[in-house]
Protein backbone atom coordinates (compact mmCIF):
# COMPACT_ATOMS: atom_id res chain seq x y z
CA UNK A 1 0.00 0.00 0.00
CA UNK A 2 1.34 3.12 -1.40
CA UNK A 3 0.22 6.37 0.53
CA UNK A 4 0.17 9.84 -1.22
CA UNK A 5 -1.65 13.43 -1.64
CA UNK A 6 -3.01 15.77 -4.02
CA UNK A 7 -0.93 19.05 -4.88
CA UNK A 8 -2.13 21.71 -7.26
CA UNK A 9 1.27 23.84 -6.60
CA UNK A 10 4.62 23.51 -7.77
CA UNK A 11 6.07 24.06 -4.36
CA UNK A 12 3.70 21.78 -2.25
CA UNK A 13 5.94 18.70 -3.97
CA UNK A 14 8.69 18.48 -1.65
CA UNK A 15 6.93 19.81 1.50
CA UNK A 16 4.90 16.10 1.43
CA UNK A 17 6.73 12.74 2.65
CA UNK A 18 4.87 10.79 0.31
CA UNK A 19 5.29 7.73 -1.82
CA UNK A 20 3.42 9.47 -4.80
CA UNK A 21 1.69 12.78 -5.88
CA UNK A 22 -1.80 13.81 -7.36
CA UNK A 23 -1.46 16.63 -9.48
CA UNK A 24 -5.08 17.72 -10.00
CA UNK A 25 -6.17 20.64 -11.97
CA UNK A 26 -9.72 22.40 -12.08
CA UNK A 27 -10.96 23.44 -14.98
CA UNK A 28 -11.78 27.21 -14.75
CA UNK A 29 -8.75 27.74 -12.04
CA UNK A 30 -6.94 30.76 -13.66
CA UNK A 31 -3.33 29.31 -14.23
CA UNK A 32 -4.31 25.35 -13.48
CA UNK A 33 -2.36 24.01 -16.72
CA UNK A 34 0.53 25.48 -16.02
CA UNK A 35 0.68 24.69 -12.83
CA UNK A 36 0.22 21.17 -13.23
CA UNK A 37 3.20 21.83 -16.31
CA UNK A 38 5.05 23.23 -13.09
CA UNK A 39 3.89 20.53 -11.10
CA UNK A 40 5.37 17.33 -13.46
CA UNK A 41 8.73 18.94 -13.82
CA UNK A 42 8.67 19.11 -9.87
CA UNK A 43 8.09 15.68 -9.29
CA UNK A 44 10.64 14.55 -11.98
CA UNK A 45 12.93 16.70 -10.80
CA UNK A 46 12.23 15.28 -7.06
CA UNK A 47 12.05 11.73 -8.23
CA UNK A 48 8.56 11.69 -7.01
CA UNK A 49 5.64 9.20 -8.80
CA UNK A 50 2.23 10.33 -9.86
CA UNK A 51 -0.85 10.82 -11.69
CA UNK A 52 -2.68 13.38 -13.60
CA UNK A 53 -6.34 13.66 -12.39
CA UNK A 54 -8.34 16.43 -14.16
CA UNK A 55 -11.47 17.97 -12.11
CA UNK A 56 -14.73 19.56 -14.25
CA UNK A 57 -13.31 17.86 -17.65
CA UNK A 58 -15.40 15.96 -20.17
CA UNK A 59 -14.52 13.50 -22.29
CA UNK A 60 -17.97 14.04 -24.24
CA UNK A 61 -16.42 17.73 -24.83
CA UNK A 62 -14.62 18.12 -28.08
CA UNK A 63 -13.17 21.69 -26.78
CA UNK A 64 -11.64 19.92 -23.50
CA UNK A 65 -10.28 17.19 -25.24
CA UNK A 66 -6.93 19.00 -26.50
CA UNK A 67 -5.82 19.56 -23.01
CA UNK A 68 -7.09 16.10 -21.98
CA UNK A 69 -4.30 14.86 -23.86
CA UNK A 70 -1.55 17.18 -23.09
CA UNK A 71 -2.56 15.86 -19.48
CA UNK A 72 -2.07 11.90 -20.69
CA UNK A 73 1.15 12.91 -22.22
CA UNK A 74 2.68 14.68 -19.05
CA UNK A 75 1.11 11.69 -16.56
CA UNK A 76 3.05 9.21 -14.90
CA UNK A 77 1.30 6.54 -13.36
CA UNK A 78 -1.88 7.34 -14.78
CA UNK A 79 -4.35 9.88 -15.67
CA UNK A 80 -7.16 9.56 -13.07
CA UNK A 81 -10.79 10.68 -14.92
CA UNK A 82 -14.39 11.00 -13.46
CA UNK A 83 -17.30 8.47 -14.84
CA UNK A 84 -19.58 10.33 -16.92
CA UNK A 85 -22.95 10.45 -17.70
CA UNK A 86 -25.01 11.12 -20.79
CA UNK A 87 -26.34 14.59 -21.55
CA UNK A 88 -29.76 13.61 -20.71
CA UNK A 89 -28.15 12.33 -17.59
CA UNK A 90 -28.89 8.54 -18.04
CA UNK A 91 -26.13 5.92 -18.99
CA UNK A 92 -23.53 6.38 -22.11
CA UNK A 93 -25.40 4.84 -24.81
CA UNK A 94 -25.55 5.34 -28.29
CA UNK A 95 -23.93 8.66 -29.50
CA UNK A 96 -22.24 9.54 -26.48
CA UNK A 97 -21.06 6.34 -25.40
CA UNK A 98 -19.49 6.38 -28.81
CA UNK A 99 -17.86 9.50 -28.51
CA UNK A 100 -16.46 8.66 -25.30
CA UNK A 101 -14.86 5.06 -26.58
CA UNK A 102 -13.24 7.05 -28.97
CA UNK A 103 -11.93 9.55 -26.64
CA UNK A 104 -10.82 7.48 -23.82
CA UNK A 105 -9.00 5.06 -26.59
CA UNK A 106 -6.90 7.93 -27.54
CA UNK A 107 -5.84 8.89 -24.44
CA UNK A 108 -5.39 5.01 -23.27
CA UNK A 109 -2.66 5.25 -26.19
CA UNK A 110 -0.85 7.35 -24.70
CA UNK A 111 -1.03 6.42 -20.87
CA UNK A 112 -3.28 4.39 -18.28
CA UNK A 113 -6.00 5.95 -18.16
CA UNK A 114 -8.14 4.71 -14.39
CA UNK A 115 -11.78 5.47 -14.42
CA UNK A 116 -13.43 7.25 -11.14
CA UNK A 117 -16.78 7.16 -9.23
CA UNK A 118 -17.77 10.34 -9.09
CA UNK A 119 -21.19 11.11 -11.41
CA UNK A 120 -22.87 7.78 -10.05
CA UNK A 121 -21.55 5.98 -7.57
CA UNK A 122 -25.14 4.16 -7.51
CA UNK A 123 -24.22 2.97 -11.34
CA UNK A 124 -20.42 2.77 -10.91
CA UNK A 125 -20.29 -1.17 -11.58
CA UNK A 126 -22.47 -0.94 -14.79
CA UNK A 127 -19.77 1.95 -16.03
CA UNK A 128 -16.55 0.39 -15.01
CA UNK A 129 -17.48 -2.88 -16.39
CA UNK A 130 -18.02 -1.24 -19.31
CA UNK A 131 -15.48 1.14 -20.15
CA UNK A 132 -12.48 0.32 -16.88
CA UNK A 133 -9.41 -1.10 -17.39
CA UNK A 134 -7.98 0.75 -14.87
CA UNK A 135 -10.31 1.80 -11.80
CA UNK A 136 -9.85 4.42 -9.40
CA UNK A 137 -12.27 3.68 -5.95
CA UNK A 138 -13.16 6.73 -4.39
CA UNK A 139 -14.22 5.98 -0.82
CA UNK A 140 -15.72 9.08 -0.22
CA UNK A 141 -17.59 9.42 -2.87
CA UNK A 142 -19.49 6.07 -1.61
CA UNK A 143 -20.11 7.84 1.55
CA UNK A 144 -21.15 10.97 -0.21
CA UNK A 145 -23.49 9.20 -2.37
CA UNK A 146 -25.13 7.41 0.54
CA UNK A 147 -23.92 4.22 0.08
CA UNK A 148 -22.16 2.45 2.97
CA UNK A 149 -18.16 2.08 2.22
CA UNK A 150 -18.16 -1.06 4.09
CA UNK A 151 -20.50 -2.93 2.24
CA UNK A 152 -19.62 -2.03 -1.36
CA UNK A 153 -16.40 -2.64 -1.12
CA UNK A 154 -17.93 -6.08 0.32
CA UNK A 155 -19.62 -6.59 -2.33
CA UNK A 156 -17.50 -5.80 -5.39
CA UNK A 157 -16.65 -8.60 -7.49
CA UNK A 158 -13.43 -10.03 -8.39
CA UNK A 159 -13.30 -8.54 -12.18
CA UNK A 160 -13.85 -4.94 -10.40
CA UNK A 161 -11.27 -5.58 -7.32
CA UNK A 162 -8.29 -6.68 -10.12
CA UNK A 163 -8.81 -3.38 -11.61
CA UNK A 164 -8.47 -1.14 -9.01
CA UNK A 165 -5.49 0.23 -8.89
CA UNK A 166 -5.91 3.85 -6.56
CA UNK A 167 -7.77 4.91 -3.96
CA UNK A 168 -9.54 8.06 -3.32
CA UNK A 169 -10.15 8.51 0.53
CA UNK A 170 -11.60 11.46 2.61
CA UNK A 171 -14.52 11.67 4.71
CA UNK A 172 -18.30 12.03 4.24
CA UNK A 173 -19.02 14.29 7.74
CA UNK A 174 -21.74 16.81 6.42
CA UNK A 175 -22.63 20.21 4.46
CA UNK A 176 -19.41 22.90 4.16
CA UNK A 177 -18.52 24.79 1.33
CA UNK A 178 -21.50 22.79 -0.47
CA UNK A 179 -20.25 19.32 -0.43
CA UNK A 180 -20.44 16.54 2.38
CA UNK A 181 -17.19 14.96 2.08
CA UNK A 182 -13.11 16.28 1.46
CA UNK A 183 -13.06 16.15 5.40
CA UNK A 184 -10.49 14.73 7.61
CA UNK A 185 -10.00 11.42 8.43
CA UNK A 186 -10.52 9.77 11.91
CA UNK A 187 -8.97 6.46 12.88
CA UNK A 188 -12.47 4.40 12.77
CA UNK A 189 -14.39 6.58 10.67
CA UNK A 190 -16.63 4.70 7.82
CA UNK A 191 -14.21 5.02 5.11
CA UNK A 192 -10.91 4.06 6.88
CA UNK A 193 -13.00 0.70 8.05
CA UNK A 194 -13.78 -0.08 4.11
CA UNK A 195 -10.03 0.64 3.33
CA UNK A 196 -9.03 -1.88 5.59
CA UNK A 197 -11.37 -4.29 3.94
CA UNK A 198 -10.40 -3.11 0.83
CA UNK A 199 -6.20 -3.38 1.10
CA UNK A 200 -6.62 -6.82 3.00
CA UNK A 201 -8.12 -8.26 0.03
CA UNK A 202 -5.83 -6.08 -2.61
CA UNK A 203 -2.66 -4.80 -0.05
CA UNK A 204 -0.84 -3.39 -4.09
CA UNK A 205 -2.93 -0.17 -3.96
CA UNK A 206 -1.86 3.43 -4.01
CA UNK A 207 -4.14 5.21 -1.68
CA UNK A 208 -4.36 9.11 -2.36
CA UNK A 209 -5.71 11.78 0.32
CA UNK A 210 -7.67 14.36 -0.67
CA UNK A 211 -8.59 16.71 1.83
CA UNK A 212 -9.70 20.66 1.46
CA UNK A 213 -7.42 22.06 4.71
CA UNK A 214 -3.29 21.36 4.35
CA UNK A 215 -3.32 21.84 7.87
CA UNK A 216 -4.91 18.53 8.78
CA UNK A 217 -3.09 16.42 5.71
CA UNK A 218 -0.44 15.38 7.74
CA UNK A 219 -2.62 13.87 10.39
CA UNK A 220 -4.70 12.07 7.94
CA UNK A 221 -1.61 10.94 6.73
CA UNK A 222 -0.26 9.15 9.56
CA UNK A 223 -3.63 7.46 9.98
CA UNK A 224 -3.10 5.77 6.54
CA UNK A 225 0.35 4.99 7.48
CA UNK A 226 -0.69 3.46 10.82
CA UNK A 227 -3.18 0.94 9.02
CA UNK A 228 -0.48 -0.07 6.76
CA UNK A 229 1.30 -0.48 9.54
CA UNK A 230 -1.38 -2.59 10.89
CA UNK A 231 -2.12 -4.62 7.85
CA UNK A 232 1.60 -5.52 7.43
CA UNK A 233 1.74 -6.92 11.02
CA UNK A 234 -1.32 -9.43 10.22
CA UNK A 235 -0.43 -10.44 7.02
CA UNK A 236 1.45 -14.05 7.11
CA UNK A 237 4.97 -13.76 5.38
Amino acid sequence: MLIGTRVLYPEEVDYWDADLLQISIYRGMNGSLDFMRKCTRACKDAGVRYVIHPVHYSLLQKDMFEDLMEMAGLADLALIIHDEKSPEGGRLEGESEDIFRRSLGKLSTVTQVSLENSADTGDVNWFWDHFADSITLDIGHVESSGLDSVEFVQSLDAASIKKIRFVHIHRNNGLRGGITDHWPLTRDCAEIRALRELVRIKPDLSVILELNEIEEIEESMDILRTLRQEIENTTPS
